[in-house]
Parts: structure tokens; sequence; C-alpha cells
């Protein structure tokens, strides 16, 4: 019995690994993680930056290039960064503070593709009173901590001679804070669109400061695991090259681009161009100003570096990353031929 038993069980081993064998892991995590996949696995918010992604899936481009791209919106970035560390996902999009600060809580990624910047679509609204950053001291302030209004916030003020301290801090989501600060609850409120053009119509209110005169402290970019660019470089740099043509298709028809993605973003087509005003999405070319070259390093080392030690400062992380390790201009490189 003990020995048919054992037969049966080496039998069902062998039916299993030639299944598995046959069907590439049974899953496209098996893919994805095996050298020379041309699967990617993207997570992601909504985002209007994130548009081209969902452009490039929906229209081809991506699949034109050899490559099987698929995607998750995932709302939540911790929900999201715990499934990117489980290995459901292969690349990640969001800011590069944020992926200082997962860098530090053990979950680093490699920066290939700058995606967006943000330039006066994320800010500080404030009562009219309050004319001046200088004159937050002591204010209360709505802000998501440990996030990238945190982020945003602490730089504004660090600029003007301030820190988180010198502000009294109401702990609500980007969108909870705009409508706090709409609804009069809340004097001054660290929040993005569309709050900051509300802010502007309420007559008592303003936007106090915002991107625009920081438009390299917000940007958006993809980062893949350090397993997925060792073992799959052509993938990476296919996908950063394809990425070009989605750009080349926004550029040259927008209408037909943005249709694409009305659905993901619940906008429409006019509304998604509207909002390039202040969240631009950026070619290959502004992609590698942003990141530079590993001889001359670009905005982005700094962002890393200045967001690490900003959540070194809160507590949020232990140490400081090292920005060589968390990103790689070599790709945007290549795919524009310098």
């Amino acid at each position: 019995m003990a020995k048919r038993l054992g037969m049966a069980f080496a039998l069902l081993v062998g039916v299993l690994a030639f299944a598995l064998a046959g069907c590439g892991g049974g899953s496209s995590g098996g893919e994805a993680s095996s050298s020379g996949s041309k699967t990617i696995r993207l997570a992601f918010s909504t985002w209007n930056g994130y548009a081209g992604l969902v452009v490039g899936v929906k229209s081809g481009i991506f699949k034109d290039a050899g490559l099987k791209v698929t995607y998750d919106v995932i709302e939540d970035p911790v929900q999201r960064f715990n499934a990117f560390k489980a290995g459901e996902f292969d690349a990640i999009a969001t800011t590069p503070d944020t992926f200082s600060r997962e860098w530090g809580h053990g979950i680093p990624t490699v920066q290939v593709l700058a995606l967006d910047r943000s330039e006066g679509g994320d800010g500080v609204v404030a009562e009219d009173d309050v004319t001046s950053v200088d004159q937050l001291e002591g204010q209360q302030v709505a802000v998501s901590q440990g996030s990238t209004s945190q982020w945003f916030l602490g730089y504004v003020l660090e600029k003007h001679g301030l820190s988180l301290d010198d502000v009294q801090q109401a702990n609500l989501t980007a969108a909870d804070a705009g409508a706090a600060f709409a609804a009069g609850r809340v004097p001054v409120a660290v929040t993005w669109e569309p709050w900051l053009t509300r802010a502007e119509k309420n007559p008592n209110g303003h936007v106090l400061v915002s991107t625009k005169q920081y438009p390299d402290i917000i940007t958006d970019g993809v980062a893949f695991s350090p397993d997925f660019v060792d073992q799959n470089p052509d993938t990476v740099e296919a996908f950063v090259q394809a990425y070009g043509k989605v750009m080349d298709l926004i550029k040259s028809n927008p209408d037909k681009a943005f249709g694409y993605a009305t659905d993901y973003l619940g906008q429409s087509v006019s509304d998604i161009k509207a909002t390039e005003k202040t969240v631009p999405l950026l070619t290959l070319e502004e992609s590698r100003k942003f990141y530079g070259t590993p001889s001359a390093p670009g905005p982005a080392y700094d962002v890393f570096d200045q967001s690490a030690k900003f959540w070194q400062s809160t507590g949020e992380i232990d140490e400081v990353p090292n920005a060589d390790d968390a990103i790689d201009p070599t790709f945007v490189d290549k795919a524009i031929g310098q």
C-alpha cells in the first residue's frame, strides 16, 4: 500500500512538473520572472500622469513592440507596494519621493522612465489672510502624512526657514484636505486639482504656493524590480522605446490618444487635455533631462536623495538609500539614440 502511494505521488509530481514546464509556470508571474520575458505587469493608481501607460496598452503600441503589457489600478499605495513586493507585479508607477520611502521600507525599485511633471497640479491652499509661506507658522494645515503632499509641504517650509514642527498637522488625504478647506473647516490644506482651482474660485481662499514654483519636486515615473531589470534589460528597453511612440501619438493626435484613457480616468477627452496645463506628460527627451546620465545626473537624483532624507527626518525610514541604485537613466538614453 505504501509503495503504491509512493509511486502514485511520484507520478503526480511528474505530471505537475510537465504541466508547469509546458505552460511557463502556469501564470504571468512565472513568465515575468523568467529571463527574456516579454510580459510586463504594471500597477498604478488613477492619475492623469499615467494616461500614457493606458494609451500604450489600449492602442496596441506596446503589443506592436512585441510586449505583453497589463496593468492593475490599485489606489492604496500600501496595498500596491505590498503586491509589488510579493511579486504580483514587475513594475510600478509613482513619484520619486514614494520610491525613496519604499526603498527605506525594504522594497527596492529601479526608475527607468519619467512620465509627467506637476507644474501647478499640487499646492497649498490658504485663507486670504495667509499671504506668505512664512505665515504658515503656527497654522493648522490639513495634509496627508507619509504622502507626497507631506513631502511637498516639508520641502516648501524648509525653503522658507521652517519645518513641519512649526505647523499643526491635521492628517487628511489630499482630497479630504481640499474638501475640508472648501468647507471652511481648516485654514490651510495641501491638496491637488481640482481643489486648487476651486480654491481660486473661493472668495475667501487662494493658492498660496504650488508646484508651478517647484516643477521638479513632484514627478511620476515607472520603476521595475531590480531582478526584472537584471534579467530582462531588452524588455525594459523595448518598453521605453514603445512609450516614445505613445507620446508621439499623444502629441500628434491627442483626441485619438486620450480617447483610450477616458474610462480609466473617468474624464472626457477635453478634460484630459486641459489637465496637461498643470500635469504635462513628458516626452523621452524631457525624461532624459530629468534623469540625466550616469556621468551627469539630472534633478531626479536630487529629488530622490532629498526626499529620502526628509522621510528619515520624520522617522518614516531609518537609512537613506543610494539614488545610484534606484535610478537607471541608460534605457531612456538608448531609446533616443544618445
